[in-house]
């Protein structure tokens, strides 16, 4: 367990300063998981509308890929940290559940511009979220190489699957 006495040693301040900016750990816990996940939650209020839809999920799913990436640690520390602390983790699934759901939601509204009006885009973008989020929680686990580059043609095959409308004339 992190203590808040922890906390302030790592941050080079005291335990007061620590308080003073945050009423209790769990405070601590939400605002800098809050300031870990703000640039991802920009990336999904950002349309991407100059881009073509194609390049718009391209993009969605290139910034996940990069933002998971390159922050896979401090990812994992939160998760730690939830499973330790109850009260961190209610909080945390339903933030994560909620940020799921405005991902989904943004690649679902930029896949119903690709696929035939008959296709489930809901049920298509939430395929793509479930592989992406299963390629992310696999690459802790599984450090290889090639099955990493393996799960990356995986996401671009699945891109590569989805229905299109027919090209219509130009």
């Amino acid at each position: 367990q992190t203590t808040v006495a922890e906390v302030a040693e790592r941050g080079g301040v005291s335990r007061a300063t620590v308080f003073w900016h945050f009423n209790d750990k769990a405070s601590l816990f939400r605002q800098a998981f809050n300031r870990l996940v703000e640039p991802l939650r920009q990336s999904l209020d950002r349309t991407f509308e100059e881009l073509e839809p194609e390049k718009q999920l391209r993009q969605q799913v290139a910034t996940y890929r990069a933002y998971s990436g390159s922050h896979k640690e401090a990812i994992k520390a939160f998760i730690r940290w939830a499973q330790e602390a109850p009260d961190a983790r209610e909080w945390l699934i339903a933030t994560l559940l909620d940020f799921h759901q405005r991902f989904a939601g943004a690649l679902t509204e930029i896949i119903a511009q690709i696929v035939p009006p008959d296709q489930d885009s809901v049920a298509i973008a939430t395929g793509l979220v479930v592989l992406l989020d299963g390629d992310f929680f696999l690459s802790w686990f599984d450090l290889s190489e090639r099955r990493m580059e393996e799960r990356s043609r995986a996401v671009d095959a699945y891109l590569s699957m989805i229905p299109r409308r027919p090209a219509g004339p130009s």
